[in-house]
C-alpha cells in the first residue's frame, strides 16, 4: 500500500484540518444565539470563556496548516504559545460549570447536573491529550492524532446546543444522546481508517473509549444522590 507524502494527512482527520473546520462551523452555529448574535451584552468571564473556545479551534486549524505547508518553526512557536491559551480555557471551563450549577444561568438543576457531569468527564481528557501532545511532540503520528481529538471535547457542548434546536429531540438533555453517538461515530470511522492503513496508534481509541464510558455514565451518575451532594458542593463553592 502506497503511503502519503511527508506533507500530506497524518492522521483520517486530514492532520486536523476537516475535523477543525467542522468544530468551528458547529461550533457557531450551537452557540450563535447565547455568543456569536450579542457578544458585547456577556459578562467578562462568559465572554473570555467564548473567545478561548473559539480560539482554540483556530489554533488546531492553523497548527495542521502549517504543518501541511511545512512551517515547522511557526508550528513550534504558536504550539509553545498556546500553553497561556489552555490555562485561561480550563480554568474558564471549570467556571461555567459552577455558574451553570448555582442557577446563575437560568438553568434548571436537573439539567445543570447533566451537562455538569459531561463537561466535568470530558476536560480530564482535554488536559490529558494536550499534555500528551506537548510530551510526545517528536512522533508526528501520535501528536496529530492528540491535537485533532481535543477538538472533539469542545464539540460536545456545541453540537448538543446546535442539535436542542430541533424540536423533535427534546431540548439539550435528548440532545446529548446524538451528541455524543456522533463524536463516537467520528471516531469509530478513524479508527478504521487507521487500521486499513496499517498506521493505527493509541490516541483514537483512547478517546473514544473515554467518551464511551463517560456517555455510558451520563445518565445513571448525574441522576444519583452522591452527584448531587457533589454538584451542590461545585455551586456553593463558586468554582
Amino acid at each position: 500500500m502506497a503511503t502519503l507524502p511527508a506533507n500530506r494527512a497524518l492522521d483520517p482527520f486530514g492532520g486536523g484540518i476537516p475535523v477543525a473546520l467542522l468544530a468551528i462551523a458547529v461550533t457557531f452555529a450551537g452557540f450563535y444565539p447565547s455568543f456569536f448574535s450579542n457578544p458585547a451584552s456577556l459578562d467578562s468571564l462568559h465572554l473570555v470563556h467564548g473567545v478561548s473556545s473559539y480560539a482554540w479551534l483556530l489554533l488546531v486549524l492553523v497548527q495542521a496548516s502549517l504543518i501541511r505547508v511545512r512551517k515547522l518553526t511557526w508550528h513550534r512557536t504558536i504550539g509553545w504559545s498556546s500553553l497561556a491559551l489552555f490555562a485561561v480555557l480550563v480554568v474558564t471551563s471549570w467556571q461555567m460549570v459552577g455558574i451553570m450549577l448555582s442557577g446563575a444561568s437560568g438553568m434548571p438543576f436537573d439539567l445543570a447536573k447533566v451537562l455538569a457531569f459531561s463537561d466535568l468527564a470530558t476536560l480530564p481528557l482535554f488536559v490529558l491529550l494536550y499534555a500528551g501532545a506537548l510530551w510526545l511532540r517528536r512522533d508526528r503520528h501520535v501528536h496529530s492524532r492528540l491535537i485533532s481529538a481535543t477538538v472533539l471535547v469542545g464539540m460536545i457542548p456545541a453540537l448538543g446546543r446546535m442539535l436542542a434546536m430541533i424540536p423533535a429531540l427534546g431540548g439539550l438533555s435528548g440532545a446529548l444522546h446524538p451528541t455524543y453517538a456522533a463524536v463516537l461515530a467520528v471516531l469509530a470511522v478513524a479508527i478504521a481508517a487507521d487500521w486499513r492503513a496499517g498506521r493505527l496508534r493509541w490516541p483514537f481509541p483512547f478517546a473514544f473509549a473515554w467518551f464511551a464510558s463517560t456517555y455510558a455514565l451520563l445518565f445513571p451518575v448525574s441522576a444519583s444522590s452522591w452527584f448531587d451532594g457533589i454538584a451542590s458542593s461545585i455551586a456553593g463553592a463558586g468554582i
